[in-house]
């Protein structure tokens, strides 16, 4: 292994960007199987290429250390908690989820890019990727909440959710 590029500082927290993200791809294959049980096939689909995305953007990060002559670090995933039965509650999930990722993007951003300027373009990505999820998210539960007495609004939701799978 030839000397890091980048500090140990830098590489954890592109360490706990990993965990996130694979914790993302997690909780996105159970929120599938949790709306296939429920008949939401097109929210299933949806969920599963996100998990296939959160997988691309481990990668990603693990490439990108791997560019700076460090070895990822794979961390230990913890089995999901909470059962969605409802596809307001799977949307509310995944907007909290990816919420508190662009917390941290932000937040790791601000407090490295300084210090270590090659990590910004590699940042940008996540950073829009995040913005545009939480946007998408925030979306889907709006447009849920301000059609709550339109019985059909579920299967609304899930077909627009099939379209984007």
């Amino acid at each position: 292994m030839r000397k890091p590029l980048i500090d140990k500082s830098c590489t954890s927290k592109i360490e706990t960007a990993i965990k996130y993200e694979l914790g993302h791809f997690y909780l996105y294959k159970h929120l599938a199987i949790c709306m296939q049980a429920v008949g939401y096939f097109g929210a299933m689909d949806y969920f599963l290429a996100e998990s296939k995305e959160e997988d691309d953007h481990a990668l990603k990060h693990i490439n990108f250390l791997n560019d700076m002559g460090v070895m990822a670090k794979l961390p230990s995933l913890s089995p999901e908690k909470e059962v969605p039965t409802e596809l307001y509650e799977a949307l509310e999930l995944a907007f909290e989820n990816e919420k508190d990722l662009l917390d941290y993007y932000k937040s790791f951003y601000k407090e490295e890019v300084l210090e270590n300027p090659e990590i910004a373009e590699h940042l940008n990505f996540y950073i829009k990727t995040q913005v545009e999820a939480v946007g998408f998210y925030g979306d889907m539960l709006s447009l849920m909440e301000s059609e709550k007495d339109n019985k059909n609004i579920c299967m609304i939701v899930d077909s627009k959710l099939k379209k984007l799978a």
